[in-house]
């Protein structure tokens, strides 16, 4: 009968061991070395894709809101004109007419600035926040952002507000057009030389001409913020440029 012997198998020494523990320790540390690169790399594109998307927004802010403030600038002037016509003279035809030119204009407009921010949005509903490293930068945005939503955002509903109640009562006592489109501007070349107003109640009167000493405050205050707002996204913009070294 064969006997079959076992191989002999020769024990690895301390060196063995620490070479092959090596050999995997840096293994594995090379693949999360290479892994933490690659995903730095991934963060800053992204990053940097993010501050060229958010100054650009920013631009579109501030050149719609330097036009928007030109408008109400215009309106305001309409608001001053309007003012001036004396109520006790508002049944002469002629009066009527002046009054009717200045006042159809913010009766039918009002300029309210909305903020371009798909990139803010995508910023917080992302998660692409986490990869913005620079503190200033982050606190800038949220500086911005905070005026925004407080006091730019708040005081366009003051406007509004105000707009909308010399809006309800000019319609209470006048016959009031259609608003026109931006496109057709009719409106503000033809005035009908027939009365206009269906009640001469002196103290409605009144009170439309408080409404729109009100709609003018309101208005003031809300393009006072606005150009807080202007100078605070240009600020933004700069920083943006500096450190990210855009153009």
């Amino acid at each position: 009968m064969e006997v079959h012997h076992h191989p002999k198998v020769e024990k690895k020494n301390f060196k063995e061991y620490f070479l092959e523990f090596l050999m995997i320790f840096l293994a594995v540390t090379m693949g999360f070395i290479a892994e933490s690169i690659r995903e730095r790399i991934v963060n800053n594109d992204k990053e940097h894709h993010y501050m060229e998307s958010l100054v650009r927004d920013l631009k579109k802010d501030t050149a719609e809101m330097r036009l928007q403030i030109l408008w109400q600038t215009y309106d305001i002037k309409k608001m001053d004109s309007a003012l001036k016509v004396p109520v006790s003279k508002l049944h002469d035809i002629n009066t009527q007419d002046t009054f009717y030119h200045h006042f159809v204009y913010f009766y039918s407009w009002v300029f309210i600035f909305f903020q371009h921010d798909n990139t803010l949005s995508q910023l917080k509903n992302a998660g692409g926040f986490s990869v913005l490293r620079n503190k200033t930068i982050v606190d800038s945005i949220g500086e911005l952002q905070l005026w925004y939503e407080q006091q730019v955002n708040l005081n366009a509903g003051y406007y509004n507000d105000s707009w909308r109640k010399v809006e309800d009562l000019g319609a209470h006592i006048m016959i009031m057009p259609e608003p026109p489109t931006w496109e057709d501007d009719t409106l503000y070349k033809f005035y009908p030389h027939t009365e206009v107003f269906t009640q001469y109640d002196k103290p409605l009167l009144e009170e439309l001409y408080s409404w729109i000493r009100n709609e003018k405050g309101t208005l003031l205050v809300y393009m006072d913020y606005e150009k807080i707002y202007i100078d605070k996204a240009v600020n933004l913009i700069q920083l943006i440029q500096k450190e990210y070294h855009l153009k």
